[in-house]
């Protein structure tokens, strides 16, 4: 039996990445074997340009920061596409779906992202949980979390991570590439937003 491809989504500081430690402990309780995988990969060389990016090290422009962040996934693509064979439940950290938002949101063709993605060969995602938090909450968490000197170019950005916000609304609008997408409050506590996960597993 194939594993299941779960993907977690929103902005910055959703708290994705606390979700998906969560829901990989839950699931390893039950006995499953979970492969976890977060984007941008920051280990990879496509993951250091983007850093570099984001601090504002390098400029790049928007096409050629999507195909980036493209490459940086599609590297994982067959590995991905294997876990799955083997049963392994698949669990990622933020896929494809933030790309087009964030790519859009900064004047990337919205349709045009949609096709790239299609053109990957990906299997159909199971589940996407879209952790919707307020952009002012976000901009707090990340302060908090990083100090406000430390926050990159994107966790910064008001108004950005607004037009972010209402892209991940379009994607989900439309189901786009998963059978199911879930909309969660990220304004709720940790507990009450895993426990909503878990609920919508099924």
């Amino acid at each position: 039996m194939e594993g299941k491809l779960i993907v977690i989504e929103g902005i910055d500081g959703a708290g994705k990445a606390t979700q998906a430690k969560i829901l990989k402990e839950q699931l390893e309780s039950q006995g499953k074997t979970v492969s976890v995988y977060s984007y941008p990969d920051y280990s990879s060389v496509y993951g250091e340009r983007i850093k570099s990016f984001l601090y504002k090290k390098i400029d790049l422009k928007v096409d050629e920061l999507f195909m980036l962040y493209l490459i940086d996934m599609v590297k994982d693509r067959n590995r991905i596409i294997e876990d799955i064979k083997k049963g392994n439940d698949v669990l990622i950290d933020r896929f494809f779906f933030s790309t087009i938002a964030y790519q859009s949101a900064g004047g990337f063709s919205y349709e045009t992202g949609k096709e790239f993605v299609k053109l990957l060969g990906m299997p159909p995602i199971t589940v996407v949980f879209y952790i919707n938090v307020p952009v002012d909450i976000s901009m707090q968490r990340k302060e908090k979390q990083k100090g406000k000197m430390d926050v990159d170019k994107f966790e910064s950005n008001k108004m950005f991570l607004s037009n972010v916000s209402k892209v991940y609304d379009q994607l989900k609008s439309e189901n786009f590439y998963a059978k199911k997408w879930v909309e969660i409050d990220g304004s709720k506590s940790i507990e009450e937003i895993s426990s909503l996960i878990k609920e919508n597993m099924d």
